[in-house]
């Protein structure tokens, strides 16, 4: 999972820096920048947050009408200076960025090797990124080349790409991760709308499944390979910002509900949530109850994600340093912890145990989000069923005195759009992984976990 910005305006690097930071939270491994003026790119790319690898003479450098930038959360790869983007290719003159996972990639990289195409990383956005290079050699024509690389490339992908002066964006046939743009004069695409808002650009709506964009001096859209929708879950339970609206629905809004719509049958003094993401659901659940929503946690703003850190060791180490408790909160009381979902049981175990030690009487457990029994192999970071909690004793690996997740039914519920994305709960993938891909993905996991 990552995020992505394009921008075809005027002076575009410092709305690009904007937008980046404003989804930081969907990556924060590294980042990159790349614009066009008069024929020429201007590139920055590195490890870290966008605070701290762009400063002011940076934006003046990266001068240009039209741009594209990259937050990256590693799902793939194993060396991470390699694998931050943007890419390009100069045969023919191309930038891109990318959301995703390529699930046939390896094949993909194989064929591009032996039509002596070079791939420098692990990152799955340089297969697509040559497909494109190869189909615009052959047909000249961008419409017919972006058609055959959808077609090639199977997986989740929203991408941005450069050609000459031009931004060209399109999703992939499922529109699997999100994808919107907006416009104030000119144009912006990114993978969330609360992005367009702080970049000053009204939304406009998401890009349709197997949709192409191109903008030049105007906007032309075409929907040229549909084959249907499934939109990631996920997005609405965690990775998204609250005050983003994914498909017509604000992610506040969906996540209240999904607190609505847990069934839980114990006695409770007081309600939390593990923040950030889960207050909203912690909220509704709490309304439904009867039960008095407190703020019991308080989170270190400045240790990042745990969840999307690459290396179990790098979450526990920051679990650590991330949360404290409020002994005057939970003392002798019976607490109902809300988090947004169960993956690994990393955060929720210590979390239980923390609060248990503060002096709670009662330490119950409740996800928002249902079971998470099967890998995700379309841009979120569980790759193996062997990592996932909900697939073993997960009440007394987690130490409550009770689990409850959300309902599958109360999730689809509460995000009240069709065409879901689902896999990672009931193992329906649209598009099967061959078993190459699922064995090397989980070996380069676990060599970065030994690094």
């Amino acid at each position: 999972m990552c995020g992505i910005i394009g921008i075809k305006d005027q002076n575009v690097s410092y709305s690009i820096y904007t937008g980046l930071n404003t989804i930081q939270h969907r990556g924060q491994e590294s980042c990159g920048i790349i614009t066009e003026y008069n024929g020429k790119y201007y590139m920055k790319k590195d490890l870290g947050l966008v605070n701290q690898v762009f400063d002011e003479r940076d934006l003046i450098d990266l001068s240009g009408d039209v741009g594209i930038g990259h937050v990256r959360y590693p799902t793939v790869g194993s060396d991470p200076k390699k694998n931050a983007q943007p890419f390009f290719t100069l045969d023919p003159k191309i930038a891109m960025v990318h959301n995703g996972n390529v699930v046939n990639y390896y094949q993909l990289k194989n064929e591009l090797i032996k039509n002596g195409r070079k791939i420098e990383s692990g990152c799955d956005v340089e297969v697509i990124l040559h497909s494109l290079a190869e189909e615009l050699k052959k047909t000249k024509d961008i419409e017919n080349a972006v058609y055959n690389v959808m077609e090639r490339v199977k997986g989740s992908y929203s991408c941005l790409a450069m050609i000459d002066d031009q931004l060209i964006a399109f999703r992939d046939p499922y529109a699997i991760r999100p994808f919107v743009y907006g416009k104030n004069g000119g144009y912006a695409f990114a993978s969330e709308s609360s992005a367009l808002d702080m970049m000053g650009y009204t939304l406009e709506r998401d890009l349709k499944p197997g949709e192409l964009m191109i903008v030049d001096d105007k906007l032309e859209s075409k929907v040229i390979n549909r084959k249907g929708e499934r939109h990631c879950m996920f997005e609405y339970v965690y990775f998204s910002r609250p005050d983003s609206v994914i498909e017509g629905k604000t992610v506040y809004d969906v996540r209240l509900d999904l607190g609505r719509n847990i069934d839980f049958d114990k006695e409770a003094d007081i309600v939390i949530p593990v923040p950030d993401t889960s207050r909203p659901a912690a909220l509704g659940f709490a309304e439904k109850n009867g039960v008095e929503y407190k703020e019991g946690l308080i989170k270190n703003r400045y240790t990042g994600r745990t969840f999307i850190m690459p290396t179990q060791k790098m979450r526990e180490k920051a679990v650590k340093k991330n949360l404290n408790c409020i002994k005057s909160v939970v003392k002798d009381k019976r607490v109902v912890l809300v988090d947004d979902s169960i993956v690994r049981g990393t955060t929720s175990r210590r979390i239980v145990n923390m609060v248990r030690k503060a002096g709670a009487k009662e330490v119950h457990f409740v996800s928002s989000c249902p079971k998470l029994l099967y890998p995700c192999f379309y841009g979120i970071d569980f790759p193996s069923k062997e990592e996932l909690i909900a697939r073993r004793d997960y009440e007394k690996l987690i130490g409550a005195d009770s689990v409850t997740y959300q309902s599958i039914e109360g999730l689809k519920k509460a995000i009240g759009i069709k065409g879901l994305c689902t896999a990672c709960l009931d193992g329906d993938y649209v598009i099967e992984p061959s078993e190459e891909f699922a064995l090397k993905r989980k070996e380069e996991r676990v060599k970065l976990e030994v690094m």
